[in-house]
């Protein structure tokens, strides 16, 4: 019974937890950010709380990747667009600010792996065919289906996809109705990966 409890609330979380209100997280002065970035962030919702639960390994509940787009650094990242209810919900592309809003973000952490100037042009080459497709927030969350996201699954298949590496180093979870999930832990893991800021 609490499994199935927890993946209630944990499904709760997936589409109910990020909302669009304003911000006032500022980047710091000396942050270059760059191509490929990955970007986690603490909710602040109890459902942000159960994620870490079900993820012991992270306190992170939420992860992104950054990309210049638009003349300006964004977070490409899989959660339901809440800003109207009759739309169904894509993958956003908001201003890093965004991401980290303040009454998003309890904390932050940005992460680094080690990439050639050829990776980013490849990352962002990906993520650009990723946005004009539009795809749907994976509410299956399936990592067979490539044609709609979850958050980790997102970001894992982008570097998978563009430069044929495994962000999570195969590691797999099961949930009841649920197989196969990669969860945030499983990313930031990566050996390959360095912290680049943190708050």
């Amino acid at each position: 019974m609490k499994k199935v409890i927890c993946l209630f609330c944990f499904v709760c979380f997936l589409f109910f937890s990020c909302k669009e209100d304003h911000n006032n997280w500022q980047i710091p002065s000396n942050l270059v950010f760059q191509t490929g970035d990955i970007v986690f962030r603490e909710g602040k919702s109890v459902e942000s709380e159960i994620v870490k639960g079900i993820d012991k390994k992270s306190i992170y509940s939420h992860v992104g990747l950054v990309i210049w787009f638009d003349s300006a650094w964004r977070v490409v990242h899989a959660v339901p667009n809440e800003s109207n209810k009759n739309e169904k919900d894509k993958i956003k592309v908001e201003l890093i600010e965004e991401f980290f809003a303040t009454d998003k973000a309890l904390s932050g952490g940005i992460y680094r792996a080690d990439l050639q100037q050829e990776d980013t042009i490849l990352i962002y080459s990906k993520v650009k065919e990723i946005i004009y497709r539009s795809p749907l927030f994976d509410v299956s969350m399936d990592l067979q289906d490539t044609t709609s996201f979850y958050c980790t699954e997102l970001v894992w298949h982008i570097f998978r996809t563009s430069l044929n590496i495994d962000l999570s180093q195969g590691r797999r979870h099961n949930l009841p109705l649920f197989s196969d999930l990669i969860f945030c832990s499983d990313i930031i893991s990566y050996s390959n990966l360095k912290l680049v800021y943190q708050f």
